[in-house]
């Protein structure tokens, strides 16, 4: 019966959090302005069913400090509470300058201290010295144990939630309305996603995206792998090839993307060296020829980050045991089947880690794009990423651009969700 009602507490008050973070971020949805009281009310059930089992014993509590602390806590949010109430700020007119601030702080003030005061009861139980365990619970160990470091956290904790959690609910729930120049919450459904999957623009996006995607994920890895293989040989001046193959790591893709338009411009670039060294029919235009403009993005994108890729495979590569070539050796297998069939395979989670990498980069590709081509000619060399920020800041269409990032988000988490599978769920398996 404890451990379930523990299990139970925690469960109201992950609950309570999500919903009411969800009613703050403005989804207009009538139940979440009550949902997070009632999970409030169901932990407060909880406290007591842990109560009849094990008993209040306040006086020779054995967490008598954070029972105080979480009170203290407690009192603290309601002091922040009672100053955006109408009457204390009537009788202090100092308070009213600022009204507009406490009137924010208010919801949260209150429920931090509803969730203070539920912290509070839940160890007033748990911490009773009579019904002490052996095994710690979950309780014990979610607000007790080691308690400094999880106080200290919370700062990143709020930022990861307010910025990644919030924006990303309310960027999500305000891509099934309206929105035009400013975010509404007239809801239309899946308009907004008909209109991107029926637009020419944003299936080029997607093409060009897979193109760029496919061609830089096997080229990279490739390349990569092999100039790592080639400097793993304790060739002289390794420390030089390789802070060579990095330097164009280090510069931004801005940077790039300006001086790959100037090596592939005719004018100016590859072309006009070939025809000055006597080919006069040669043409070299990828970044000015719809069909192959993307080509001509890959070429600047595989500059800059196969170095990276080599450095991975490379440290990659240090880690297998000299003694795995040894064996190999006097076995007489050849080098590269020992590459193929004994190294790579040790290399997995190099590898994975690799592909999520150079994954993500690709879907967020964008400032490379605008640097080199602009999107030209015409829509060509669009990408998704560059579809969003068009659409949100130039079109003043904030539920497209909202579409299109959704989309983005679903593509990422295609990538990420696997490879927390092979991970993790290999490790856990293990």
């Amino acid at each position: 019966m404890s451990s379930l009602a523990e299990r139970g507490f925690l469960w109201c008050i992950g609950l309570a959090s999500i919903t009411f973070v969800l009613a703050t971020v403005g989804i207009s949805f009538t139940p979440l302005a009550w949902l997070p009281w009632a999970f409030c009310a169901l932990a407060a059930v909880m406290v007591a069913a842990l109560a009849t089992d094990r008993g209040f014993a306040l006086g020779s509590n054995q967490f008598r400090r954070h029972i105080l602390g979480w009170v203290i806590g407690a009192v603290i949010a309601v002091v922040l509470w009672s100053l955006a109430q109408k009457g204390l700020q009537d009788a202090l007119p100092w308070l009213k300058e600022h009204r507009k601030l406490w009137n924010v702080f208010e919801p949260f003030a209150l429920f931090a201290a509803s969730i203070f005061i539920l912290f509070a009861g839940v160890l007033a139980v748990s911490g009773a010295k009579g019904g002490a365990r052996a095994k710690p619970g979950r309780i014990e160990g979610l607000f007790v144990n080691n308690l400094p470091a999880k106080i200290a956290a919370v700062p990143m904790a709020f930022t990861a939630v307010g910025v990644f959690v919030i924006a990303t609910t309310w960027t999500i729930y305000h891509s099934f309305t309206n929105s035009k120049l400013l975010p509404n919450s007239k809801f239309i459904g899946l308009d907004q996603y008909e209109r991107l999957w029926s637009a020419n623009r944003w299936l080029v996006s997607i093409e060009n995206l897979l193109i760029f995607g496919i061609c830089s994920l096997v080229f990279s890895l490739v390349v990569g792998f092999v100039l790592a293989a080639l400097l793993d040989q304790k060739i002289r001046f390794e420390n030089t090839f390789r802070t060579i193959f990095l330097y164009p790591f280090a510069l931004s893709f801005i940077v790039t993307g300006l001086v790959w338009q100037w090596i592939l411009t005719p004018e100016f670039g590859v072309q006009k060296i070939v025809r000055d060294i006597g080919f006069s029919s040669f043409t070299f235009d990828p970044l000015f020829n719809a069909d192959i403009v993307i080509f001509g993005v890959l070429f600047a994108a595989l500059w800059q980050g196969t170095g990276f890729v080599m450095v991975l495979m490379l440290a990659g590569l240090r880690g297998i045991d000299q003694e795995v070539w040894k064996a190999a050796r006097v076995d007489g297998i050849p080098q590269w089947k020992a590459y193929i069939f004994i190294v790579i395979p040790m290399m997995r989670p190099v590898f994975i880690t690799t592909l999520v990498i150079i994954a993500a980069g690709i879907i967020k590709v964008y400032d490379l794009v605008v640097a080199q081509t602009s999107g030209g000619p015409g829509i060509a060399s669009e990408v998704p990423a560059k579809y969003v920020y068009d659409y949100m800041f130039g079109g003043q269409n904030l539920g497209q651009g909202f579409a299109a990032s959704t989309m983005m988000l679903v593509s990422v988490l295609v990538v990420l969700i696997p490879w927390a599978y092979l991970e993790f769920g290999g490790r856990k398996r293990g």
